[in-house]
């Protein structure tokens, strides 16, 4: 069925809907309501849109060859042949320069990688701070030790009349020249370690305390030797 409309001003009449009817029938006798009406044409109208649109939508397209497209195929082939010429047996340079920079970039990024693991094996202040009073520790304790055998080895070159290697004195002379006041002396610079148990944090006011016993005791260790060195 044609709706009347503009632009089809001979086309039948449309019969008014059964929901037009029962909003604008009057059983008083009087006409349809105008504005009634005219509602019910517009949806009429936005109905036939739609069925159009649809219509359209589902219209199979037209195949076209456009020119342009054909121009872009044809420009893409000789940039392709260009590149095979100017490239064919010569070093691929792009290539080579990016390989550079990676190899770079990952020899950097490996650099940096060492120096984050290094920084994060430290710790935090404390965690540093308790490494450094273990170090000094373990050092001050070995640097007495060494002293001890030392002089013990001046003890026995003095007493035999010729130097003598330390892992060749008998047992029984070293603990006899352990006897001696200058080997006894020694025995003043040893200090107690700080002990904390697994799982416990050290106070800082213990880490500082035991930094700066050992830091006395090493200077003073440092002024015996140079005592015992003096002819």
């Amino acid at each position: 069925m044609i709706t009347p409309n503009e632009n089809n001003i001979h086309a039948e009449p449309v019969a008014p809907t059964i929901g037009f009817v029962k909003r604008a029938g009057d059983t008083g006798g009087r006409t349809a309501d105008h504005a009634a009406w005219l509602q019910d044409m517009e949806e009429r109208k936005a109905r036939a849109a739609a069925l159009e649109a649809k219509r359209q939508a589902n219209k199979p397209q037209e195949i076209k060859v456009e020119l342009s497209d054909v121009d872009a195929a044809l420009e893409a082939l000789s940039a392709a042949a260009d590149d095979f010429d100017a490239t064919h047996l010569k070093p691929n340079l792009p290539l080579i320069e990016s390989k550079r920079i990676v190899a770079e970039l990952t020899a950097r990024l490996a650099e940096e990688q060492a120096k984050l693991d290094a920084i994060e094996r430290k710790g935090d202040s404390i965690q540093r701070l308790t490494h450094s009073v273990r170090q000094a520790e373990s050092q001050l304790q070995n640097l007495v030790s060494k002293a001890e055998a030392e002089e013990i080895s001046r003890l026995a070159k003095e007493h035999y009349g010729w130097p003598i290697p330390h892992s060749k004195i008998s047992s029984e002379m070293k603990r006899e020249f352990a006897l001696h006041a200058t080997v006894i002396a020694f025995k003043t610079f040893y200090i107690p370690r700080s002990i904390v148990h697994p799982g416990q944090i050290p106070s800082v006011e213990l880490l500082q305390s035991q930094l700066q016993l050992v830091g006395s005791k090493l200077a003073a260790l440092r002024e015996r030797l140079e005592t015992l060195k003096v002819p």
